[in-house]
């Protein structure tokens, strides 16, 4: 707490199961993260830092949030995946600085996120993140009410977070088969040609008997974030460029030989 000029904070990958109350002393911070820890709670007091602008918690076993975290005015990002939250408090608008929020896989157990509060809409979020498998940073909510309080709320198709099923808690792989990409690509543009990727399901052929059916299943791959898509695109028309110079460079060098062959036959 008497670190008043630290800025940025790591405490990742540790057995932290508690984060003391100092730490509301440090006014200076702007970097926060957490992950990989055992907390179970914030304090109180992390609403006093009032230039922390990333604040990263996943991986932890929070189970709540302190209402206090509004108090954070610079906080752009804020990212809890992976935990145990059931409900994030509403005055997390208060945080008006805030554009991204991770809540991500909070299903573990018997806690579930079932719905977001309603004032996150005075927010002027760029992305908020409900699941691994979300394609757009930003999904179409509708407005409900909360059984229990007659609060109105927020859900959409991804609320409640359902539980996952036991032996599935890894994430799957995510499938860039980028080698393969820039062998095959031709001169089409991308838009005009699937992504050439690995076979996510494969079926066993008529002539197999059912018995190696029953020993085969679907395979599934993680579809790669938009963004990745994105860097793969401009990492392969890079590659493909510099392979387009190179046979430029092969096709003038034959011309000069076949020129300087013409001259000494004719000679």
């Amino acid at each position: 707490g008497k670190l008043r000029r630290l800025s940025i904070l790591k405490v990742d990958q540790n057995k932290l199961i508690q984060l003391t109350d100092s730490i509301g002393d440090c006014e200076s911070l702007t970097e926060l993260v957490l992950t990989e820890n055992q907390l179970q709670s914030l304090p109180k007091s992390i609403g006093k830092l009032k230039k922390l602008n990333n604040l990263n918690a996943d991986r932890n076993k929070l189970t709540s949030l302190p209402k206090e975290v509004g108090g954070c005015c610079s906080l752009n990002v804020f990212s809890v995946r992976d935990n145990r939250l059931s409900r994030i408090p509403s005055e997390i608008s208060q945080a008006t600085e805030l554009h991204v929020l991770d809540v991500a896989g909070n299903r573990q157990e018997i806690f579930v996120l079932t719905y977001l509060p309603i004032s996150l809409t005075t927010l002027k979020l760029k992305a908020l993140w409900l699941s691994d498998n979300q394609s757009q940073p930003l999904l179409t909510f509708q407005t409900d009410t909360d059984p229990e309080t007659g609060d109105k709320i927020l859900t959409c198709v991804l609320l409640p977070q359902m539980p996952s099923e036991p032996g599935c808690q890894d994430n799957l792989p995510r499938c860039g088969a980028l080698e393969s990409l820039v062998n095959e690509m031709s001169d089409e543009t991308w838009n005009e040609r699937a992504v050439n990727r690995v076979s996510a399901i494969r079926f066993l052929e008529d002539e197999k008997d059912e018995e190696e059916n029953e020993m085969r299943t679907l395979l599934r791959r993680a579809t790669p974030h938009p963004g990745e898509l994105k860097n793969m695109k401009k990492t392969v028309e890079n590659l493909r460029n510099d392979m387009n110079a190179a046979k430029g460079l092969d096709s003038n060098k034959n011309e000069v030989n076949n020129a300087i062959d013409r001259v000494t036959t004719s000679v």
